[in-house]
């Protein structure tokens, strides 16, 4: 009696919205993006792969796909923000945020600049939506603490 039953329940698990996982697709990035307030601007990187600009907090960053396949299919995104600075930025600085933070990390540009990013894998099944929504919660409290930090 229980047999008919599995296939059953395998077949409704399956027909879960594909909506409830966050991929590495610009489009479904752009959109939980969009959901959370922020503007976006799609584009392309200098290797052609998407990427994507925004703005939280009067900080402009980006977003990175990586493992693309002919600019599609990416496994993982990277967020990052280029600080611009008029003096070189100090490495001890940001090896001070290293050191403490336990999200992100920063270095200095090849111009002198502290650059923040925080990498997110999404390969295979991808993370839930909620999860993804936490992220961008997580970026933006990096990116505040990131300012604070080097007195921005």
């Amino acid at each position: 009696m229980i047999r008919p039953f599995v296939p059953a329940f395998a077949a409704i698990l399956a027909a879960l919205p594909a909506q409830a996982q966050v991929m590495a697709d610009p489009d479904v990035v752009a959109a939980f993006l969009q959901d959370y307030g922020l503007k976006v601007d799609p584009g392309r990187d200098d290797q052609g792969d998407p990427m994507l600009s925004s703005e939280v907090d009067d900080t402009k960053f980006d977003v990175y796909f990586y493992g693309c396949t002919q600019t599609r299919d990416c496994t993982s995104v990277a967020f990052s923000a280029v600080f611009l600075t008029e003096e070189p930025m100090k490495y001890a600085m940001l090896n001070g945020w290293n050191k403490n933070a336990r999200f992100g990390r920063a270095y200095v540009d090849g111009d002198g600049n502290a650059v923040i990013e925080y990498d997110v894998n999404l390969d295979k099944d991808g993370v839930g939506g909620k999860n993804f929504t936490d992220t961008i919660d997580i970026w933006r409290s990096l990116l505040d603490d990131f300012r604070n930090h080097i007195n921005w």
